[in-house]
């Protein structure tokens, strides 16, 4: 097991430097009109003998070895030559959401970085897991933050619900946008309690003017039961799987998911 980590950790290095990285798109959607408000970016490896691999498998050796911040780097560049690509081909983008790490959060590339995309004012969305800072006093991270602000960019909560952050910490970050982790979506179907339980974080985003995205949305009846509670936005395998730039492109052509 040392032995499959260490080379996984070499060939993390190496993927960084051959620009192996790079995102797949899940479209998010308005849940009453289903319009595409926006997609989250999430970061794949084009790995050279074992294919397109998920997080899953490169993530942890990633961290050990300190290599997230320069994965994220890699995955927003990326966004930013797709966003263009499909501004160029008639796509209708409205934003895309980038997951940011805490250590990437400190870093003023990351600044720099949105600040030289200035074209896409507006319509990238910084996307911060609960757990990663909310109940912390670091300068650095508010300082980063309303520098982003500035430059135009959301900050969203990933994962809401899974992590340990209070309502006095959300209240301060103040973020545009909540997203209900996947795990406290799936039993809504067949569960009283667990509707009431996302029903209070929806109420709680709509006290607060915080937009509330559910994840995990993967039928009809998820789908009925979210829009029925107010949820704002809807993202899952039942409107479709995360995909490279080109499909979406595609999909959002065919607007297929409206037959839903």
């Amino acid at each position: 097991e040392i032995v499959a980590q260490k080379q996984c950790g070499d060939d993390i290095l190496r993927a960084i430097a051959r620009r192996e990285f790079f995102p797949y798109y899940q479209p998010q959607f308005c849940a009453n009109s289903l319009d595409i408000v926006g997609v989250e970016a999430l970061a794949r490896w084009r790995h050279p003998e074992r294919g397109i691999l998920t997080p899953d498998k490169f993530l942890k050796v990633a961290e050990e070895i300190n290599s997230i911040p320069d994965i994220d780097h890699a995955i927003l560049q990326s966004v930013l030559v797709d966003l263009a690509e499909w501004d160029r081909s008639g796509i209708d983008i409205p934003k895309v959401s980038v997951n940011v790490s805490a250590k990437r959060l400190a870093d003023k590339k990351l600044i720099e970085n949105i600040e030289s995309a200035q074209w896409a004012r507006g319509r990238i969305g910084i996307e911060l897991l609960e757990s990663i800072f909310l109940d912390d006093n670091d300068v650095d991270y508010a300082k980063n933050i309303e520098a982003l602000r500035a430059l135009g960019a959301d900050i969203e909560i990933d994962d809401f619900g899974t992590g340990h952050a209070s309502i006095v910490s959300l209240l301060r970050l103040n973020p545009c946008r909540l997203k209900i982790d996947r795990q406290l979506i799936a039993p809504i179907v067949n569960s009283e309690q667990q509707r009431r339980l996302i029903k209070s974080i929806i109420e709680i985003g709509k006290s607060q003017n915080i937009e509330v995205c559910a994840e995990g949305v993967e039928t009809a009846q998820h789908v009925e039961i979210l829009r029925e509670m107010g949820c704002d936005c809807l993202q899952g395998y039942f409107f479709g799987k995360p995909m490279p730039a080109d499909e979406l492109a595609r999909v959002v052509r065919s607007e297929k998911w409206r037959s839903f």
